[in-house]
């Protein structure tokens, strides 16, 4: 049967007992087993202190009169510690395997200076953390919306080291798909169909990347009537630079895109551009969705980017 656990005062009385009557400092022979076990790795503070190091060899006031009585081995025995000490420091992040994600640190580990600490860090984390985001700040966020207004590009405000930085692309990117009316906000006020184009190339919310299709119906535009005068608004909402045919197609190109519920009324002011982006694109292709890099005829030679460069040719001379 094991033994009953004693209490507090027990062990104390059992520990005064022990050393009831011994002679202050160390016994020689308990003397050379705490010298061992310097040597072995220990330090005086592990052999003293007890608690998560197990129960002390000897207590701190009797290692303290030792090293009175018997400065020589004092000495040796602090420096062995001091070695010890300095060599256990650290070592539990020294001797990690993996991160706290479960990464292996052989495989993405890097050791960089943070804070003025060499510290041990995971580069698959950083990863992690850069696609996640941070969580974009009330202040910073009125600030986005007032640059966005102001036509400003994303690279001007998400670009560390530039004069009117205010956020990583990161947070910016985790705030637009948490809220994918923002997104849209972002896009509808791009500087031009190109910005707009590249906005929606990378899907930071996939269900916004047809809101902005001129031949996709949208369940929320209302019916579109006809009213008099619209067609002439529309043309005069076109650039009159551009070749009169050119400007018909266009505005042809707006009604049928009002009718099909694509844009609103609204909308149409600032959507002219990407009609003006998607004419050049599909210029002369009937199929309107071939890329100009494909040639008309199985056998030729001759690509859309042909076509457009002459019919561009024509109309500039």
């Amino acid at each position: 049967m094991a033994e009953a656990q004693l209490s507090r005062s027990e062990l104390h009385r059992a520990a005064e007992l022990r050393w009831r009557n011994v002679p202050p400092g160390i016994p020689s022979a308990l003397a050379d087993v705490f010298m061992m076990k310097l040597k072995a790795g220990s330090t005086v503070r592990m052999l003293t202190s007890g608690g998560k190091y197990g129960p002390p060899l000897v207590s701190y006031a009797r290692f303290k009169k030792h090293c009175e009585l018997y400065p020589s081995w004092a000495k040796e025995a602090l420096r062995i510690s001091d070695v010890n000490g300095r060599l256990g420091k650290g070592a539990y992040l020294r001797n990690k395997t993996h991160c706290v994600n479960g990464h292996s640190l052989a495989e993405h580990g890097r050791v960089a200076m943070h804070k003025g600490w060499m510290t041990r860090q995971c580069r698959a984390c950083e990863v992690m953390r850069y696609k996640r985001g941070d969580v974009i700040k009330p202040h910073v966020l009125e600030k986005v919306k007032e640059r966005l207004a102001a036509n400003a590009s994303l690279n001007s405000f998400t670009t560390s080291g530039r004069k009117g930085y205010l956020v990583r692309f990161s947070t910016l990117a985790r705030y637009r798909r948490e809220n994918p009316e923002f997104d849209r906000f972002i896009a509808e006020n791009a500087r031009n169909p190109l910005s707009r184009s590249h906005l929606m190339r990378f899907r930071i919310v996939p269900e916004n990347a047809g809101f902005f299709n001129l031949r996709e119906a949208k369940p929320d535009i209302p019916l579109f009537e006809m009213r008099a005068g619209d067609y002439e608004w529309i043309l005069s909402l076109i650039d009159r630079r551009f070749p009169y045919d050119m400007r018909l197609d266009l505005a042809q190109d707006v009604i049928e895109a009002l009718l099909r519920h694509a844009i609103s009324r609204e909308q149409v002011p600032r959507r002219v551009l990407d009609f003006v982006s998607q004419h050049r694109r599909t210029l002369g292709n009937p199929l309107k969705e071939q890329s100009l890099d494909e040639c008309l005829a199985q056998d030729g030679t001759m690509t859309w980017v042909d076509v457009v460069s002459f019919e561009h040719w024509k109309a500039g001379s």
